[in-house]
């Protein structure tokens, strides 16, 4: 069974910082104003590679975005620096577009986000980065795995009880 690739706080495709994939012939980087700094200068420093980039503002425009990652040539290289949910949604789109995680890198601005799906009501929610937590739907105590799984797209968290 094929699962999309998920974007976690512990995914392959996030990196420290943009280092361009020489082997690619074309480089699409997609930012946010966090990193517009960051970006330009990079790219000052790689004006001999053919790139094309986009600035997401406050209110992304789904339909831009998608009609720029559906025309893409096989091969590009995606690079997106951004805040975890601007990284989402752009990471989301490219997957559906085509884009393998070989293909993207994520820098993130700010802080990472880490989900957990509790096995006993089946739901995914947000949660800290401690080993035990307690689900907001059911109010049970669940103790976090080490596994995330991209089917429920969150750690899985198992119940116990805490006395």
């Amino acid at each position: 069974m094929y699962s999309s690739p998920v974007l976690y706080d512990q995914s392959e495709t996030l990196k420290d910082e943009l280092t361009f994939n020489n082997k690619r012939r074309k480089h699409l980087i997609v930012y946010d104003q966090k990193a517009a700094e960051d970006i330009i200068q990079t790219l000052d420093n790689h004006s001999h590679d053919q790139y094309e980039a986009l600035e997401i503002r406050d209110s992304t425009n789904l339909q831009d975005l998608r009609v720029l990652l559906y025309s893409q040539k096989m091969g590009t290289q995606l690079y997106i620096a951004s805040d975890w949910d601007h990284a989402v949604t752009v990471f989301t789109e490219a997957v559906e577009a085509g884009f393998t995680e070989d293909e993207i890198q994520v820098i993130i601005y700010g802080p990472t986000k880490r989900y957990v799906y509790c096995v006993k009501c089946y739901n995914t929610s947000e949660t800290t980065y401690d080993d035990e937590v307690q689900c907001p739907h059911c109010s049970i105590h669940m103790e976090v795995g080490p596994f995330f799984s991209k089917v429920r797209k969150g750690y899985i968290g198992y119940p116990f009880n805490p006395n």
